[in-house]
């Protein structure tokens, strides 16, 4: 297993406390499982799963066939004080490969960033390996062309690289997926709210002003096209 406490790191930003485990089910609710097949028996596996925010999130609509693997023995354990069905791996890709066509759809949100490079096509052949036919596979990693994209690649000692669309779509179609779709991720909303509202202003300037540089750069017709989110999704199809 691994040697590292990477739940050091995750405290920075989650925690077991319920009202930050109801504020996570509440925006997996509303910002990812739009994405999920809308049938309850859908088998789902969720690698990386962190403390199982998602996994209580799907189980509380009434998702009836849901697991994950993490390689963190802390954030496993809060998975399993939950109830949850999530077991420690030390190999993800042979824990794939144990599992041929066993899943409907996967997921593994904030992970591809942790591979290296070397390897990540063959972790993500594995996740391909492991779905059933015309099954789907849902990621996020941090977005390079992020005006934060530099803090996002060294914020985590763990991390190997971020991704531009490009490059993700590329390892992507190279593992053998098909329907590629990328897409953009922000976690910033306009609210009426006071300090929501001033958050969001400035948020809307910084954004503009990271457009018109990639414009000054690249032209208009790419620099209008780049995806400037904090993350970005990859949604494809076995």
């Amino acid at each position: 297993m691994s040697e590292i406490d990477y739940t050091r790191h995750y405290s920075n930003w989650h925690s077991d406390t319920p009202e930050h485990e109801q504020k996570m089910i509440s925006f997996y609710k509303k910002e990812i499982i739009p994405f999920y097949p809308p049938e309850k028996e859908t088998k789902v596996l969720d690698i990386g799963c962190g403390m199982g925010f998602l996994l209580l999130a799907l189980q509380n609509l009434g998702y009836n066939s849901v697991s994950g693997i993490d390689i963190d023995e802390g954030q496993v354990k809060s998975c399993q004080k939950k109830g949850l069905n999530v077991v420690q791996v030390d190999d993800s890709i042979a824990y794939l490969n144990e599992n041929a066509e066993k899943f409907d759809f996967i997921s593994a949100f904030d992970v591809l960033e942790h591979i290296p490079p070397e390897v990540q096509i063959k972790f993500l052949k594995a996740i391909k390996n492991a779905l059933r036919q015309n099954g789907q596979f849902i990621c996020s990693v941090p977005n390079a062309n992020s005006v934060l994209g530099n803090r996002n690649r060294y914020i985590d000692y763990t991390h190997y690289v971020t991704f531009t669309e490009i490059s993700l779509d590329f390892v992507l179609y190279n593992a053998g997926f098909k329907e590629i779709q990328i897409l953009p991720m922000d976690f910033v909303s306009f609210s009426l709210k006071p300090s929501k509202f001033i958050h969001w202003l400035l948020f809307s300037i910084s954004r503009f002003f990271r457009r018109f540089s990639f414009i000054a750069e690249l032209g208009v017709q790419q620099g209008k096209s780049i995806p400037l989110s904090f993350n970005l999704i990859g949604l494809v199809r076995k």
